[in-house]
């Protein structure tokens, strides 16, 4: 899976695995942590096409909610 060019990925290990966490950058250059998951025992196409679409779906909606923000001013 390719993660869209606005989106990156953090990795992370704890007790039960290393994580992932997609995160982005907003228009106002706030990172903005979209999603986070532990992939084992999933198989890696699965795990991000999952991952990928929560974090699109939430940026999206970040997105929506700045463009709402700055009409209502």
């Amino acid at each position: 899976m390719i993660f869209r060019s606005y989106m990156k990925e953090l990795r992370f290990h704890a007790d039960n695995g290393v994580w992932r966490v997609a995160f982005a950058f907003d228009p106002q250059r706030k990172a903005i942590l979209l999603a986070a998951g532990n992939k084992s025992g999933v198989s890696e196409r699965r795990f991000y096409r999952q991952l990928i679409d929560k974090a699109d779906e939430r940026f999206d909606t970040h997105l929506d909610r700045l463009k709402d923000e700055r009409s209502s001013r």
